[in-house]
């Protein structure tokens, strides 16, 4: 059996849609778009990237370690390791551990990214690590508004 059926069709089948907006009286409608031309052009200069780099953001991590009876944390950059108490992106995970460096005292510090802390003190390692990670955000957003002035 065949279908008899008539199917209108309007433009052509490789005409783009979404890049055209629809006109409205609210102007949060337009903010997504509004906001990648605005930040295109001030981090590029008003151009398209070139392409998508998944390698710009990475992440960081805190990790507890229990040896001898003893309570420690490792801060690795990039690093998924068991025992992750805290994950979180950064755009520089590798200077992370100078960030968390500057919140804990160096008496606690076993080499370059181990410490060794008081027993059930994961809530205020997370704390410290979070502080550090919200920092950096801070600190983007700030040289964002700088740049947009």
């Amino acid at each position: 059996m065949t279908s008899t059926t008539n199917v209108l069709s309007i433009g052509n089948e490789t005409e783009e849609l979404y890049n055209k907006l629809q006109k409205t009286n609210n102007p949060k409608a337009y903010f997504e778009f509004e906001f990648e031309n605005h930040m295109r052009k001030l981090l590029l200069n008003g151009e398209k990237p070139k392409e998508l780099d998944e390698e710009s953001i990475g992440r960081f991590a805190a990790t507890e370690i229990m040896r001898n009876g003893k309570q420690y944390y490792e801060f690795v950059p990039d690093g998924y390791k068991t025992g992750v108490i805290i994950s979180g992106c950064s755009f520089l995970p590798k200077d992370m551990v100078f960030r968390v460096k500057k919140k804990i005292a160096k008496e606690h510090w076993v080499n370059e990214n181990v410490i060794q802390y008081k027993k059930n003190s994961m809530c205020n390692i997370q704390s410290i690590v979070s502080e550090c990670l919200q920092e950096e955000c801070n600190d983007i957003y700030q040289y964002l508004c700088y740049l947009n002035k």
